[in-house]
């Protein structure tokens, strides 16, 4: 939602731009590549235009109802609540249902106090997964890519055009089309119970399960998708379940002496173990597929099979403490061993620690009870944090069975062992103030320093190892900047308050050390190397369009403005980084006797966003739709000053490989959220026994104000900075009725 240059051709301006790239790359006439393709190749009426990511996309809707209660009676509270959300995508095929509930309860009984929450979700999504997301049968891809604005949607009678093409139409025809549908339940359980001995002292044992099942199931149509078509239809089954059960026991001391000491110790051990399977079986040759029969019980031939389990442990030990005097100076200081199976043998315990002090300057003499500044506290900490988010096995040395050879059951190595693999380390300095003024206007400050040792990466292998990559501890990466904050209330009366918000984080990254002794290259457009953000850009620089004959550019040499047309000479140049150098949002909220308006927005400044997906969709030397601007801006003897290199058939100089011509950058300013609400006054409502009722309108994703360079849905992207086969950010119109009693 934004300034994204996706707007792709229509017909005329497709086949005049597929006429000069057949011409250049055929030869003959312009007029004679034009009525070849028109007439002969795509047989198109040359008058119709079909807008095909129109028709792949809608206006999608979202409903959401929950309900709850609260009380206590006697010594016993309870909270319970009931959801359930409807969607429907923007995209054709993707919709989504949830029903949700939560229940929690606490008793007390003389020393002892029983407690548990419990909460669980059923949710049914259609669209696509991991599995089908970037695929030719996913529809925004079809639209994009395969289906030209001079195809129809329809054939002349009625039925579906061009179905071995992906026909995004066909493909999820809701009666003989596609099937991608997951299945997701999620159980939350934990019960506990605490024993207070008086003093201060008490026990407590809490008991966590977090069970997620999923259940995934692909049908490819045998009638409409062309891959489909050559199984007879082809169903593919998902299953997983992952678990997670910890035990957490803790004992501890709240006390407080004379009424200006106060202490907070703690002691604890917890047990965490966690496991994970998953399934998968297919079959193909549905024989009733014509009648709209695509469940996997109606095949005709089982296929594949495959099964895998995995398990990991996590035992933890930990001490904290926490002393304040006169509600002006804190100290604190923790202390926790944590030993992972998921880490080589030589490696598995790790030890963390932190101590932090604050001071309140507020509560001394000399400022205490001051009009203007009404609350001053500076605040330093250091501490230690470990990461063991990698796969479980990344240290073990494993083969894999199912390689068979000659009918001969075998097995091929998977992963090879590291017994010194360890925890990612971080190491955090935080030095900041709080100031107020007026208990109007807060100010929060915070200068951080934060170094990861050890820091853990899957690194490329030879291809001669039969692997690909590895897990390693590749060496240190340093983050560092400042982080304000501010919130005040402008207006504060009877009738009318104001308030608005704004807050910024600056951030340098860096690689400060690698434990390998060249730089890794995870990709061809990035690289991880000393003195560089960690998420680099690296690959040849784009130099624009040679206005003589309409071949890209690329400069020649590292350094320099040397170009050259042949693409294998450029070198390689550092170009950017997906780290922003900025980030951070602001906003107002404004409540006028019963009317209220609130106001968000975020943005990002500094950051570079590489598309991988451009050249196949909008800028791509073949016969997919072209981007409006390319199809009108591309260079041609009668336009030599065009902004894109020549359009030829194939793409015999390269203009479409990887390099910063599709390197963009990512600023944006995006409205978030904008809200606008009313409550009935409560001396109606008060008459229905209803406490509150409220009215509100809300929008989400309003409008994304972009970069003059960037060309996509949206700029906000993954981590590593790369986007392709986006969803579309999607703008939701909300409207809700609160009630409360």
């Amino acid at each position: 939602m934004g300034n994204n240059n996706m707007e792709f051709a229509n017909a005329e301006q497709t086949m005049k731009l597929f006429a000069n790239g057949y011409q250049a790359r055929y030869g003959g006439s312009w007029q004679e590549a034009y009525d070849y393709l028109a007439d002969e190749f795509f047989e198109w009426d040359r008058k119709s235009s079909y807008d095909w990511v129109d028709k792949a996309t809608r206006k999608g809707y979202y409903q959401d109802y929950n309900i709850n209660a609260q009380g206590r009676t006697g010594s016993t509270g309870y909270y319970f609540s009931l959801g359930y959300m409807d969607t429907e995508g923007l995209v054709i095929g993707s919709d989504m249902q949830r029903y949700s509930g939560r229940l929690n309860v606490d008793s007390k009984f003389n020393i002892f106090t029983f407690g548990a929450s419990a909460s669980y979700s059923y949710a049914v999504q259609n669209g696509f997964s991991q599995s089908t997301g970037g695929s030719m049968s996913s529809p925004m891809v079809a639209a994009i890519s395969s289906m030209l604005p001079l195809y129809p949607f329809y054939n002349e009678d009625g039925s579906y055009a061009n179905v071995t093409a992906y026909n995004p139409l066909a493909l999820y025809d809701k009666d003989k089309g596609e099937i991608n549908e997951v299945t997701s339940q999620t159980i939350n359980l934990s019960p506990y119970l605490q024993i207070d001995f008086g003093k201060g002292i008490y026990a407590k044992t809490t008991f966590g399960a977090n069970i997620i099942d999923l259940r995934e199931y692909n049908y490819w149509s045998a009638i409409y998708n062309p891959q489909g078509m050559n199984y007879n239809g082809l169903g593919q089954q998902y299953n997983s379940r992952s678990t997670v059960l910890t035990w957490n026991n803790i004992l501890g001391w709240n006390y407080t002496f004379d009424k200006k000491h106060h202490i907070n110790l703690m002691l604890g051990q917890e047990m965490q173990r966690k496991s994970y399977f998953y399934e998968y079986y297919s079959g193909s040759d549905f024989p009733f597929a014509d009648s709209g029969m695509r469940d996997l019980t109606t095949t005709g031939s089982w296929n594949d099979s495959e099964y895998y389990k995995r398990e990991a442990r996590l035992a933890s030990y930990f001490a904290d403490a926490h002393y304040s005097y006169e509600d002006k100076y804190y100290i604190s200081g923790s202390f926790r061993r944590d030993g992972s199976s998921v880490f080589g043998a030589n490696n598995r315990w790790g030890n963390f620690w932190s101590v932090g002090a604050k001071w309140r300057i507020t509560g001394e003499d000399f400022l205490k009870d001051n009009p203007i500044l009404t609350n001053a506290t500076l605040r330093a900490s250091y501490g230690t944090v470990g990461n063991q988010d990698i796969d479980w096995y990344a240290a073990r040395g494993f083969y894999e069975a199912g390689a068979n050879y000659g009918g001969v059951p075998g097995m091929t190595p998977e992963s090879i062992a590291n017994p010194n693999l360890t925890w990612e380390v971080s190491k955090k300095f935080d030095i900041g103030f709080d100031l107020s003024f007026i208990n109007r206007i807060h100010l929060t400050f915070d200068y951080y320093n934060e170094t990861t040792d050890d820091a853990l990466f899957e690194v490329p292998l030879s291809m001669t190892t039969g692997l690909s990559e590895t897990f390693q501890n590749i060496g240190s990466i340093r983050n560092r900047g400042i982080e304000v904050a501010v919130n005040a209330s402008v207006i504060q009366n009877r009738e009318l308050t104001w308030s608005v918000y704004a807050n910024l984080t600056w951030n340098k990254n860096e690689v400060i050390k690698l434990s390998t002794p060249d730089p890794i290259e995870p990709n061809n457009f990035s690289i991880i190397e000393e003195g560089h953000p960690y998420r680099q850009f690296y690959m040849k620089e784009y130099a624009g369009v040679d206005r003589e004959t309409g071949k890209p550019m690329w400069y020649l040499n590292k350094e320099g403005d040397e170009t050259t047309t042949a693409y294998n000479d450029a070198a390689k140049r550092y170009v950017g980084s997906a780290e922003p150098k900025v980030l951070g949002g602001f906003g107002t909220s404004l409540n006028w006797k019963n009317i209220d308006f609130s106001a968000t927005f975020n943005y990002r400044l500094g950051a570079k966003v590489y598309d991988s997906g451009a050249s196949f969709t909008g800028f791509g030397m073949s016969f997919r739709t072209p981007l409006k601007e390319v199809a009108l801006n591309s260079w041609t003897e009668d336009n030599k000053d065009a902004k894109y290199p020549q359009y030829i058939y194939g793409d015999p100089n390269n203009s479409t490989s990887t390099s910063s011509r599709f390197l963009y950058s990512g600023n944006y300013l995006r409205i978030g959220n904008l809200t606008l609400g009313y409550t009935i006054p409560s001396k109606w409502t008060k008459k229905a026994f209803i406490q509150k009722l409220r009215a509100y309108v809300s929008v989400d994703n309003l409008y994304t104000f972009t970069a003059s360079d960037f060309i996509g849905y949206s700029p906000e992207t993954y981590a590593s900075g790369v986007i392709a086969w986006q969803y579309p950010v999607t703008r939701t119109f909300i409207g809700g009725i609160q009630v409360t009693f």
